[in-house]
């Protein structure tokens, strides 16, 4: 009895043995394809070695073959779920050795039952523990390598809707540590915006240099094609030039003859999921749950999981799926949901954006993440309760930290971006606009159109694409000829200026035109009756369907018209002194820093001195419709001057 009772004691060992070889296989494989992903320690051992420990035992209670099978299967899911289409198929062979030795060791030590075998059972066990324990310490505390790139290796990170005003209190107060290191090493600004304060318009002038009546974008209804004039990436890709863009305005749809080292994640206003390189349209289908474009999108849980091949962290996976716990376990306010699926939002879109850094390696690079400026627009009247009225005190102590919140997950966000680029890289910070209380200070229940959902129900979804702005909605042919484009947009007025009630007869919508596009807003209403449907031509459909109900606090906060702007890297010892900047000078800072020749209609001028000769020549940015050839249909005139002036050979 004895000898039987140590024998079975003496299987413990081996199952913690094949444990901790099944598990250090698993992280070796995720950690080599895709380095960031763990960057949790404890959830880490949680998931790789006492979750598979305590399966081993189950399964060993079962059957002892289902056991081995399990501890031999798990490095190939691992690497299965966070191998991406880039890494190498010599990955491969890391499970397949790890079956080799949990085969090996199971065979030689599995039937031990004697006291000999099992004295030698617990030292080979000691043996084996040792290397493989230290192997996976090593490997998960060994930081994730750097991109090597071209150089010089330039990145824009622009922050919807950052302001000083909320930075300044919060680094002084030590909860931006990454804003801080770049503040106390860079050059910083206040970046006037223009007029407008209208993101699409900022946007769109930042990356171009040149006002809206110029560069020809007026609203979120654009599309990349109605760009007249180039951006700073436009001009690098017609010098065969590296680039990678994530969630810049009107970059969609991507270009999908691109190198190997560029990529391109449109923003949220994309009309469908393309990406380059393909494989990001979960990232799309998340972004179009938050802005109500249709009900049948992936939740932030599955939109993590899918995305952790695609460098979506270990810490982030971990946040997304105890939020869809937690809401189980005690359902959320709308108020309480909005403010962490964007801070979520912001974490998943940094993984990945980090990720193709890493694997694509371009020599310029612009983020934008946008969710300061929503949670800004919703919740600053919690924080600033004054002047704003039915503002209950519970919600006052729930939200006054919302903003600040958001603030404090783009730093950690800026922050992992810092630790992926190169350590020599020019990075440059702005925003658009600042924010401060809004003059319009409503709140309550609101009413927003499915979009997608609609367009599905007009039978349109090959001619028109939509974009949600606020409450309204933007709808633009898909055609760009002059006629075609009229009579689609003739259809969509006659079809959506009779919708109505089933149980009323006055117009649902309110239609207007609005250049090339149709806008697009419920006529009046705050509330639906839930059992009511919406009669489009001779279509009836469930009001639910087409039209999202929303409790919010819409528009506490409102635009500013100064935004941030920091230049941080070998070339911020050159900026010019001075602590007021444009955003026209930002186009014009990039190209300088990347080498590229000045355009002859930019109006602002580079923070930097002491240009190299290729900043200080003239060339003209082709549109992003146009091709490389455009620069042969440039005006004769303007060619021959700036051959006189030497900028042109």
């Amino acid at each position: 009895m004895r000898t039987s009772h140590a024998a079975g004691r003496a299987r413990f060992p081996l199952w913690a043995t094949l444990a901790l070889v099944s598990g250090t296989a698993s992280v070796l494989a995720v950690r080599l394809a895709s380095p960031a992903a763990l960057d949790e320690l404890p959830t880490t051992a949680a998931l790789f070695f006492v979750l598979p420990f305590a399966l081993l035992l189950i399964l060993k209670a079962i059957s002892r073959v289902a056991a081995v099978i399990a501890a031999v299967a798990m490095p190939g899911v691992w690497l299965l779920a966070a191998r991406g289409s880039a890494d190498s198929p010599l990955l491969s062979l890391i499970p397949i050795a790890s079956a080799l030795v949990i085969a090996a060791i199971y065979c030689t030590r599995g039937a031990a039952g004697s006291r000999h075998r099992t004295t030698g059972s617990r030292r080979s066990s000691i043996r084996v523990l040792l290397p493989a324990l230290a192997v996976a310490l090593v490997v998960l505390l060994a930081p994730p390598p750097r991109p090597t790139c071209a150089t010089p290796h330039v990145l824009l990170i622009g922050i919807d809707g950052a302001s000083w005003g909320r930075i300044e209190p919060l680094v002084a107060d030590g909860q931006l540590p990454n804003l801080k290191r770049l503040i106390e090493r860079g050059h910083t600004a206040r970046l006037r915006t223009i007029p407008s304060m209208y993101s699409p318009q900022i946007w769109s002038t930042i990356a171009t240099g040149c006002l809206p009546d110029e560069h020809g974008i007026y609203d979120f209804g654009c599309r990349q094609a109605d760009f007249r004039v180039g951006r700073v990436w436009d001009r690098m890709w017609v010098e065969g030039r590296s680039c990678g863009l994530s969630g810049w305005y009107f970059t969609w749809p991507p270009n999908p003859d691109l190198g190997p080292n560029d990529f391109v994640v449109p923003s949220t206003l994309a009309p469908d999921d393309r990406t380059y390189p393909p494989g990001f349209s979960f990232y799309w289908q998340l972004w179009a749950r938050e802005s109500y474009k249709s009900n049948e999108t992936v939740p932030y849980h599955l939109a993590a999981l899918r995305g952790f091949r695609n460098g979506v962290r270990l810490s982030t996976l971990r946040r997304a799926v105890t939020g869809v716990v937690a809401r189980k376990l005690s359902p959320a306010t709308p108020l309480d949901q909005t403010w962490r699926d964007r801070r979520l939002s912001a974490a998943l879109q940094t993984d990945v954006f980090c990720e193709l850094l890493r694997t694509r390696r371009p020599e310029f690079a612009a983020v934008l993440l946008n969710q300061v400026d929503k949670v800004s627009h919703l919740y600053w009247k919690y924080m600033e309760p004054e002047g704003f009225e039915h503002v209950p005190a519970d919600d006052r102590a729930r939200y006054s930290g919302v903003i600040d919140e958001l603030y404090v997950e783009m730093d950690a966000c800026l922050g992992r971006i810092l630790d992926t680029a190169p350590l020599d890289a020019e990075i440059v910070v702005v925003s658009d606009h600042g924010f401060r209380p809004a003059l319009r200070r409503t709140a309550g229940r609101f009413c927003r159109i499915r979009t997608q959902n609609l367009i599905k129900v007009l039978g349109m979804e090959d001619e028109v694409f939509g974009t949600n702005v606020d409450r309204a909605v933007h709808l633009r042919p898909t055609v760009e000829s002059g006629p075609l484009r009229e009579t689609a947009l003739d259809r969509l007025n006659a079809r959506l200026a009779d919708a109505h009630l089933s149980n009323e007869n006055v117009p649902f919508f309110t239609v207007t035109r609005d250049g090339p596009s149709l806008r697009l807003e419920i006529k009046d209403r705050n509330e639906l009756p839930p059992d009511a449907r919406l009669i489009i031509g001779s279509d009836a459909r469930p009001v639910a369907e087409l039209i999202a109900m929303r409790i919010e606090a819409r528009f506490s906060g409102e635009h500013h018209p100064d935004g941030i702007f920091i230049l941080a890297g070998p070339s911020s010892d050159r900026a010019n002194v001075g602590d007021s900047l444009h955003v026209l000078d930002v186009a014009p800072t990039v190209a300088a820093l990347l080498n590229l020749p000045s355009a002859p209609n930019w109006i602002g001028r580079p923070v930097i001195g002491n240009l190299s000769p290729e900043a200080l020549k003239i060339a003209l940015y082709p549109a992003p419709s146009a091709s490389v050839s455009t620069n042969a249909a440039m005006d004769e005139g303007l060619k021959e001057k700036l051959r006189a002036m030497g900028y042109l050979e």
